[in-house]
């Protein structure tokens, strides 16, 4: 198993997939297997697709939208919000399959397409995956997720990320082979011949603010403790929301740095978290959020500074690393997803971001996405949908004996 990536920040899309395609086959010397594509909203990504499936007949293409560009173990590829990114998996004795639907009314029923899809052109009946990865319009991540789970049990990662734009406007898009939706689940199954490892944590710390959810309805907190959530919030924060909350209404990007978590598990006594992203004020003075949180369960104010968003990404895939069955050396790369609310919050910093990952990886081949919401399996083995995260998955091959 190899990997290899690409970009182009090249405004013509064709020329884009030409010169990305180009360096993976350069790299690689054959066609890859599968490729991950990530690009920006702003291409026109039906051309896109199009010509990567004219360059490489019969390669599976998986993806979405990303914010602004990519990095890859190159730098930050973006020019006046273009960038494309695609890794390339060479694996002959592997095998890989895509699928994709559209959500509807149905996106339980919109997953299991999807997944039969891949599953289906993987041609491995009956067997678990290596992992799974999903690109998902906004919305609907934790029923995907447990879509997957009921279809082939809670075992297999799953890694992914919500497709984003460079706007909020609603622009993105979900890519499988051909096709490109704005209201879809795309999923790929990866049976590899080497071995994967993964991780999935934030650039956060609880703070000692702590309440139980105590009314839920899907992605609204309406209370805390038996108040309303959003001036709990505002008392946990000395005053953050303290206009919005009056008035009601959008808290982006002025939450950035004060999410919600909630525990997921426990390693040796320490908590670790999925994080929710508070967006807005309603009319109850309850608070919508990115993510769900369970309500009886436990709400923990977190809190995030400029150096620890920065820095996590080399972290992230420092964890993946140390918990890998394979060295260092023995590692050929990895796919990351990256929250893009965190990235527009430290874009000054784009160099630290860049170098703490090549740094960690030492110049492995890597392709870092930025998205609107990010799925990830703990180190405890739960699949997740999240904000405000970073998902890693880690490709290697252990030597035999």
């Amino acid at each position: 198993m190899k990997l290899a990536s690409g970009w182009s920040t090249n405004p013509d899309p064709a020329k884009a997939s030409d010169e990305a395609f180009e360096m993976i086959l350069k790299k690689l010397g054959a066609l890859p297997h599968l490729m991950f594509i990530h690009s920006s909203s702003d291409y026109d990504n039906e051309a896109l697709l199009a010509r990567l499936g004219y360059l490489a007949p019969g390669v599976p293409l998986q993806g979405g939208t990303s914010c602004m560009g990519v990095i890859t173990e190159e730098g930050f590829h973006t020019g006046d919000g273009l960038g494309l990114g695609i890794l390339g998996l060479f694996d002959p004795d592997g095998s890989y399959g895509v699928g994709i639907a559209r959500q509807g009314g149905d996106p339980a029923k919109a997953a299991a397409s999807a997944l039969s899809q891949a599953l289906e052109q993987a041609g491995r009946p009956g067997e678990l995956p290596a992992a799974i990865v999903m690109t998902s319009c906004p919305g609907h991540e934790e029923i995907t997720i447990s879509a997957i789970e009921a279809y082939l049990g809670a075992t297999v990662p799953i890694l992914g990320g919500t497709s984003a734009d460079n706007d909020m406007s609603g622009r993105w898009q979900q890519f499988c082979n051909n096709s490109v939706f704005h209201d879809g689940i795309s999923i790929a199954v990866l049976f590899t011949s080497g071995d994967v490892s993964y991780s999935f944590h934030s650039g956060y710390e609880p703070t000692h603010h702590s309440g139980e959810a105590t009314r839920v309805s899907g992605r609204i907190l309406h209370e805390i403790n038996g108040m309303p959530a959003a001036a709990v919030y505002n008392e946990w924060t000395d005053g953050l929301i303290g206009e919005t909350l009056r008035h009601g209404g959008s808290l982006v990007p002025a939450t950035t740095f004060s999410p919600l978590g909630h525990p997921v598990g426990h390693v040796g006594g320490i908590s670790y978290y999925k994080l929710s992203y508070p967006v807005a004020v309603l009319p109850d003075k309850g608070l919508e959020l990115f993510a769900e949180i369970q309500q009886g369960g436990e709400v923990v104010l977190m809190k995030g500074t400029p150096d620890s968003l920065a820095s996590r990404a080399g972290r992230v895939v420092k964890a993946a690393i140390d918990a890998a069955p394979f060295t260092h050396d023995n590692t050929e790369g990895a796919l990351v997803l990256f929250c893009a609310g965190c990235m527009l919050a430290v874009q000054d910093r784009m160099d630290q971001i860049v170098s703490g990952l090549k740094n960690i990886l030492k110049n492995k081949t890597f392709l870092c996405s930025f998205t609107l919401g990010e799925q990830g399996c703990f180190i405890g083995g739960e699949n997740r949908h999240g904000n405000l995260m970073i998902a890693t998955l880690l490709f290697g091959h252990i030597e035999a004996d």
